[in-house]
């Protein structure tokens, strides 16, 4: 009676595979479906999209908003700061000392802070809106609308600066012919 050998061990399902003696290492391909889910399993439930939404309402308060208050405040203390300085020639203004140049701003100090409670509001908006956002889309809640707050955000400095200065300038020709 002949004893039949044991038979050999199975191949693992993936990795390395022993080699015959003498014989170079092998690698098994993994199995089919590998890193695919069950097929029991259920897709993940959307989640809500309020974290996107947020982030694109701060962005949208921040760009909008302080740009309107730094803009019309801007506008209205350039043009009386230039009403103050009638009087004065263009060669006097090149004359006169800092403290006489903020003397010139005094009468519309009020407006000046509002013009720049309106920067710093729209910074710190600007910025929570740009992490807010980048959260959303990283974390899939509200991504589209995630993204649309990062460009705003991002891009509101520049709209700012280019509505500011436009005001600003106008209101410098403003009070200076009027």
């Amino acid at each position: 009676m002949t004893e039949n050998p044991p038979p050999p061990p199975a191949p693992p399902q993936w990795g390395y595979v022993q080699p015959a003696p003498g014989a170079p290492p092998v690698f098994a391909a993994p199995p089919v479906g590998y890193g695919a889910p069950h097929p029991s399993a259920e897709p993940p439930a959307a989640a809500p999209a309020t974290l996107g939404a947020s982030a694109l309402g701060v962005a949208l308060l921040a760009v909008v908003g302080a740009t309107l208050l730094s803009t019309i405040t801007g506008f209205a203390a350039a043009e009386g700061a230039m009403r103050h300085a009638i009087g004065v020639s263009p060669e006097g203004l090149e004359n006169l000392t800092d403290t006489q140049l903020l003397a010139l701003l005094s009468p519309v100090r009020t407006l000046v802070l509002w013009a720049e409670i309106g920067f710093w509001a729209g910074t710190v908006l600007g910025i929570w809106a740009l992490i807010q956002g980048i959260v959303a889309i990283a974390t899939r809640r509200g991504r589209g609308q995630g993204i649309a707050a990062v460009v705003i955000a991002a891009l509101g400095p520049l709209a700012y600066g280019v509505a500011v200065g436009i005001a600003v300038t106008l209101g410098v020709a403003t009070g200076a012919s009027g």
